[in-house]
This record gives structure tokens, sequence and C-alpha cells, in this order.
């Protein structure tokens, strides 16, 4: 074999080798291509699976915030702009109907005879509502009905009858109500929506660090004696931190609200 064949043969077999070569790359860029495809894919889909975990939880918390339906017999005699329960109508976590309706659910008033408890189970499920009106003319109210439920002792913080006993707005006797049935969380929500709501619970903590072990009526009229007398205890040395309300309020300005 001359020079020159061996020439050419080196020639071609160098050009061999790098044919091979190109072919190597080209099927191991493929072969990256294919594995970076596969790896975006299952990116893709635990982030779709992620999303859908998300969207789960968020309608799951929406559930719970919303799970007792709210309602307002409205009577036309409060202040539209400070009224609690026409806010919450346009936030729509409220509906109101009108006096002549027959609510089947639990219906917060001062004319009920037995507290609001977890043993409302079966009424809560059709719902909670106050009866919106003024406080000056609440001996006016005449809606009656077996399902009507009071409220164990508490004091406002709205701004309107802040540390006065048992004058609550609506979405204070509506949060009380709430938390009383072991449905806090949606307590906390509605009132949530006010700048003051927060502090209700914070003000009344003693209160319901007592009710909410309650089950029935009875345990809470046990639970609410002990706070009375605790509250007193309290009264006498000075560590009240609201106004206590006197035996001359001037009812003309205290509103369910």
């Amino acid at each position: 074999m001359n020079n020159k064949q061996r020439y050419q043969n080196w020639k071609k077999a160098r050009s061999d080798k790098r044919d091979q070569k190109q072919q190597q790359g080209q099927q191991q860029q493929q072969i990256t291509l294919h594995q970076l495809q596969q790896l975006n894919n299952q990116q893709s889909n635990s982030q779709d699976e992620s999303e859908d975990e998300d969207e789960q939880q968020i309608n799951k918390k929406e559930e719970r915030l919303n799970d007792i339906k709210l309602f307002m017999i409205d009577y036309g005699q409060c202040d539209v702009k400070k009224c609690t329960g026409r806010k919450m109508e346009r936030f729509k976590l409220l509906t109101a109907i009108k006096p002549k309706v027959k609510f089947q659910g639990i219906i917060v008033s001062a004319n009920g005879k037995k507290y609001v408890s977890k043993e409302d189970e079966e009424l809560l499920q059709k719902g909670i509502c106050v009866i919106d009106c003024s406080w000056a003319k609440i001996e006016e109210i005449t809606y009656v009905s077996p399902n009507e439920r009071l409220l164990p002792h508490m004091v406002a913080v709205n701004p309107v009858n802040f540390g006065k006993q048992f004058k609550l707005s609506c979405v204070e006797a509506i949060a009380a109500t709430l938390a009383l049935c072991g449905r806090r969380e949606q307590a906390d929500f509605i009132l949530s929506k006010f700048t003051w709501g927060e502090n209700f619970f914070k003000i009344n903590k003693d209160a319901f660090d007592l009710y909410q072990e309650c089950q029935n009526d009875k345990e809470l009229r046990v639970a609410e004696q002990k706070y009375l007398e605790m509250a007193q205890k309290k009264e006498n040395t000075g560590q009240r931190n609201y106004d206590m309300p006197s035996s001359s309020d001037d009812e003309e300005e205290n509103q369910i609200q």
C-alpha cells in the first residue's frame, strides 16, 4: 500500500469517526430533549395537582365559612347607616326576610326562654336568624316562635352600645350564636368585616372560655353564674376593661343593629 492509499484510508477513517461522534451527539441530544420533555410534563402535572389541592382547600374553607345560612327579620327601625345586619346583607353574608315569614331555624330573640347551645344542632342546620329592631321598641315586637333562643351574659363591643350588657348588634348576636353552637371559625369570619369585630371575643373572653364547653341550656346557666361571680370580683377590684351600664341608660339611642 503506497502513501497515497494510506492517506486516503486515514482520511476516511477520520471522517467515519467524526460522523459516528455526530450521530452519538444527536442521539444524546434527542434523549436529553425527551427527558426534559418528560420532566416538564411531570412538573406540569405536579403543579396542576398542587393547584387542584389548593382550590379544594379554598373551597372547603369557603364552605366552612358559609356553613350555616344567616338571616335577619327586618322591622325597619334601625339606622341603615349603622345597622350591622344591613352591612352583612351587602356582603352577601345574610338574607333579610319579612316578619311574616315563619323561620324554621334558630331565632335569636330577647323573648326566648332557653339558651342557644350545641343541642340545637338540628335547628342550626336550617339557619340562624336575628330580629333587627330598635331596643327602645323591643316590647312592640310580637314575633312568636318555639325556636326563639336567648344568649347568655356578654357585653356589646359595637360603637353604639360598647360595654353594655346584652345589647348586641346583629353581627355580634349571630357570631355569639355560631360560637355557642361550635362554629367559631364562621363567627370570626363575619366579625372580620367590621373594624371593631375582632374585639368581641377578646372582651368577652372570660365568658366564652366558660361557655365553649357547654352542650345545653342547663350547662350554660351554670357557666353563666360562674362568669357573673368572676366578673363581679373583677368589678370589685377595678379590673373591668369596659363601662358597665347603669339603670338610667338612654334607651332612645340603643339599637339592635
